[in-house]
């Protein structure tokens, strides 16, 4: 097929670790997009079980796929040598236990070229054991087309509007993918969770027309073993460490302060639930770090969530949590 403007090819990214049970579907439902332009990057980040020979069998069977094997090195490296083997004039990301509808790509690419965009932004299913629930916006999307700065607020306004919240359910142009250095932006390696919380915010951050196309065509399988369900408390604390590494940066861009500060609402947030986790596992460090942010950031979280007062008996209560009499902050 020949590539033109109309029919730009498409660079979908999957990083694949250990998911045999999961895999023909995943790879099943982007081989069989109504949109054939794609250049299919799977990346086997040293999996034990047989995805690797899965993967195999599929590269063997349809010639756009490229198939990539690794040492396991996590998430964010896999993602990593994606990108750097990406080829097309958009890029879109797929998780291995995850599938899509077959219209997802031909319809995201068809408001990318029309509204000349950067980034396409579509509805998603959490599908469970049992069903599959569509993911609703709380607020409406008061214009199809908006600009980079709205994107910012849609993406952190997170309670209402959380279709916007991960990277697997957009399109990206590929540009987006460097800095204004011609450096590529890519997932930071040294994060076990949250390479994609920093790398999403720097992407977006290089957005000035962004689009939102008001279906769900991805289905998020959640499973209780994924790195976003994990009891690990390093993990987690690398979670938050993302977070803070992008107010960082959002201050150094000078982003509207308003977005910052939802921003740290959330990083709030997330710091209360690993505060949790620390206290049920007596971890007297990771408790004492999760609450310092939360006292740093608590003003602006207690003012963004006036309107639910049970949020904030939440959080006086996680600061309540002691595991060792007179060591507190």
């Amino acid at each position: 097929m020949k590539e033109t403007r109309c029919n730009p090819k498409i660079s979908v990214i999957v990083p694949i670790y250990n998911a045999d049970r999961y895999l023909e579907k995943c790879i099943g439902s982007i081989i069989n997009q109504t949109y054939k332009n794609l250049e299919i990057i799977l990346i086997d980040d040293g999996s034990t079980d047989q995805s690797s020979e899965i993967a195999e069998l599929y590269a063997q069977e349809d010639s756009r796929i490229i198939l990539k094997r690794q040492v396991n090195g996590g998430e964010s490296a896999a993602r990593n040598s994606g990108l750097k083997l990406a080829t097309g004039e958009y890029i879109a990301f797929a998780d291995c236990d995850d599938w899509i509808e077959p219209d997802m790509y031909e319809s995201l690419v068809r408001e990318a070229v029309k509204e000349r965009a950067d980034i396409v932004i579509s509805g998603w299913y959490k599908d469970t054991e049992y069903q599959s629930n569509k993911i609703r916006n709380e607020k409406k999307v008061r214009e199809k087309v908006f600009s980079g700065e709205t994107l910012l607020r849609y993406l952190y306004e997170r309670d209402s509007y959380r279709e916007f919240a991960y990277m697997w359910d957009k399109l990206y142009k590929r540009e987006l993918f460097y800095d204004e250095d011609g450096e590529m932006i890519l997932f930071d390696m040294d994060l076990k969770l949250g390479g994609d919380v920093l790398c999403l915010g720097r992407v977006a951050l290089r957005v000035k027309r962004a689009v939102y196309v008001d279906e769900a065509f991805y289905h998020y399988v959640q499973r209780k073993e994924s790195g976003c369900h994990t009891e690990d408390i390093s993990r987690r604390l690398d979670w938050l460490q993302a977070y803070i590494r992008l107010i960082a940066i959002f201050y150094e861009k000078r982003i509207n302060e308003e977005i910052i500060d939802l921003l740290k609402r959330f990083l709030v947030y997330h710091s209360a639930v690993v505060a949790d986790m620390a206290y049920n596992q007596k971890d007297q460090a990771a408790l004492l770090y999760c609450k310092e942010i939360i006292v740093k950031y608590r003003q602006e979280y207690e003012r963004l969530n006036m309107e639910k007062p049970e949020r904030i008996e939440w959080l006086s209560k996680i600061l309540g949590y002691k595991l060792k009499e007179g060591i507190d902050i």
